[in-house]
């Protein structure tokens, strides 16, 4: 998978490299028209109560999701609690949709969140989720909002104190709309990095490029899914894969249903080190959980993350029969036992695995005789050439 994209670098690059410099007219109509779908996709989507929820064909897929960001954001705080564990917490909670991380960072105790997002009615109710929560916690975090593009508009401009400093930046999610150009995917990086403490962390959750190719070479017209899910790539593979602009359409039950962009996992490491993020963990969603879940299981047990197998009496499993091969085989040597299994449909778990989880930690620096930061890592200091 990396080869094929490997082939393509040297066109892209040079293709990345024009439209940083020279952007095309012709490309900036379809930049906005695109943001306002994005914005006006997630605007219009309603806010479910929890029995409908319930009956939801994904509702242990979102609540296995939810588990992911629970432990990515507690992992990451507690490493930064290790030296100081009553050190105060300020987060930008970047593509915050509805709030849907506000219970997380009120259990790690941060002091001040900023969420911001492209989707304004998001965005409100995000806030009244907020308010409504205070109302119940007096120690609750202090929190401020903005509604905004985040892959084209500057944050530092919007916030109460432009000089805030951030020990974290949370993206769950969202950051591979950025993908869409080189230029929105370098402002996304600014609004991330600029106000990012050095040794803070930026990590959050994106679909999984590579996954997703292996997945659509393996079917007909590049399109593929089930009964819960559909991908279907808008570009010509056998034209090559775009390091930017690589769109698909993107459906999901209930909650999605707009197009998206690939993210190239090696392009977007190499940039981030221009902004002074360095690498320092990643994973599939597979693997997050083959490494996590015996640490993290009474999580993973108290929001419902498996469903029973097979289904208790008076309840029915959320998929097919056909759904729970895979567990079939297990639970009958098991059955003399009389045991249930934890586990999730197969249709869910096909989409669980299109996503994986990524972390960054920002590098210290010294300025430069222009009063550029250069960054230092372990081997040797990087210049923060962005041109």
């Amino acid at each position: 998978m990396t080869d094929i994209l490997s082939n393509e670098s040297k066109t892209n690059e040079e293709n990345s490299k024009r439209e940083s410099v020279n952007l095309d007219e012709h490309n900036k109509p379809q930049t906005e028209e695109h943001a306002s779908v994005v914005a006006a996709h997630y605007n219009h989507i309603e806010e479910k109560g929890l029995d409908e929820r319930f009956n939801s064909p994904i509702f242990y897929l979102r609540n296995f999701n939810n588990w992911v960001k629970s432990v990515l954001i507690k992992e990451f705080i507690d490493k930064l609690r290790e030296k100081d564990y009553g050190r105060s917490l300020k987060v930008l909670d970047i593509c915050c949709g509805k709030g849907g991380d506000l219970g997380k960072w009120k259990k790690c105790r941060v002091d001040r969140v900023v969420f911001a997002d492209i989707a304004k009615v998001s965005v409100q109710q995000c806030q009244t989720r907020y308010e409504d929560l205070r109302r119940r916690n007096d120690r609750l975090f202090n929190a401020e909002f903005i509604a905004a593009d985040c892959t084209k508009d500057t944050l530092r401009d919007k916030y109460a104190d432009p000089s805030i400093k951030f020990d974290v930046v949370s993206c769950q999610f969202g950051l591979h709309y950025s993908f869409e150009s080189l230029v929105q995917a370098r402002r996304m990086l600014t609004n991330i990095s600029e106000c990012l403490k050095p040794d803070g962390f930026f990590f959050g959750t994106i679909p999984n490029a590579y996954e997703i190719i292996s997945r659509a070479q393996k079917s007909k017209a590049y399109s593929f899914g089930n009964r819960i899910y559909s991908i279907k790539l808008l570009f010509d593979p056998n034209q090559g894969y775009p390091l930017f602009g690589a769109k698909y359409d993107f459906h999901l039950e209930g909650v999605v249903d707009c197009p998206e962009f690939l993210v190239n996992f090696e392009v977007f490491v190499k940039l981030a080190a221009q902004y002074g993020l360095e690498l320092v963990y990643k994973a599939k969603f597979s693997d997050f959980y083959q490494q996590y879940a015996e640490k993290h299981k009474q999580l993973l047990h108290r929001i419902i993350c498996l469903e029973t197998y097979p289904a208790p009496p008076g309840k029915k499993l959320i998929g097919d029969e056909s759904d729970y091969e895979h567990v079939q085989a297990a639970y009958d040597e098991k059955s003399a036992r009389n045991k249930q299994i934890g586990t999730m449909s197969a249709c869910e778990w096909d989409v669980a695995t299109i996503y994986m989880a990524f972390a960054f930690k920002k590098l210290k620096h010294v300025c430069d005789s222009n009063g550029k930061p250069v960054y230092i890592t372990k081997n040797k200091s990087r210049d923060n050439n962005t041109n």
